[in-house]
């Protein structure tokens, strides 16, 4: 497991596409233990804004950084400390949920912990279906798999972009259990305009649509 961050600071943020500015000075600190919500409307930025959190963007101005162990840095220098589940991020469909998760755990060359993995899993009844391609799974099996791939390393940051969209009333509750059992040790961000996913965070950055054409 990579070291545990201490914060992530978000510094007057602001990101535009073309002539549409879709986020305009957004600064915040998060620490370990504590949980904020990007809440907005859709063409509101959070997902723009999660992903330059992420480091996946890059901002117009301002800047992330991230703590851990006293050294500072942008946010792709502590990816591995990065769990990110979103509906965009791009798996390989023509591999099996095992190979898959084979493929993430040599990329992140982070010792890996086969029996949390098994648990995860089984909490989103996806252990019998382990060989099947992804590209075969339904679209609430694949969040549920999103979310395994981005808890399997145990990160100290979780980034969760609507992270129970799809999935049935027994995947959302598992998702909710498995977050509300981590998150008093992990900074957690979550992007959505779902009541209930709101619900698991602390506090709310609220957002708003600065354009017509800011549909991000």
């Amino acid at each position: 497991m990579a070291s545990c961050l201490e914060s992530i600071k978000v510094e007057s943020v602001t990101k535009r596409f073309g002539p549409n500015q879709v986020l305009d000075g957004i600064t915040f600190d998060a620490s370990a233990g504590e949980s904020y919500c990007l809440w907005g409307p859709n063409g509101s930025g959070k997902s723009t804004l999660l992903k330059i959190i992420a480091g996946l963007l890059r901002p117009s101005k301002g800047k992330i950084s991230y703590c851990a162990s006293g050294k500072t840095g942008a946010p792709l220098t502590f990816r591995n400390n990065i769990g990110m589940s979103a509906p965009d991020i791009m798996m390989y469909e023509d591999l099996s949920l095992a190979e898959n998760l084979d493929f993430l755990a040599k990329a992140r060359a982070l010792p890996r912990d086969a029996r949390f993995e098994d648990e995860l899993m089984d909490k989103f009844s996806l252990s019998g279906v382990k060989g099947r391609q992804l590209g075969a799974c339904s679209s609430g099996m694949k969040r549920k798999f999103h979310l395994v791939c981005a808890l399997a390393h145990k990160p100290s940051a979780l980034l969760l972009d609507e992270p129970t969209s799809y999935m049935d009333d027994a995947g959302r509750a598992g998702a909710e259990e498995i977050v509300s059992s981590l998150k008093k040790d992990v900074i957690l961000i979550v992007a959505t305009n779902d009541h209930a996913e709101k619900a698991w965070c602390e506090a709310a950055i609220e957002l708003r649509i600065k354009s017509a054409g800011g549909n991000r």
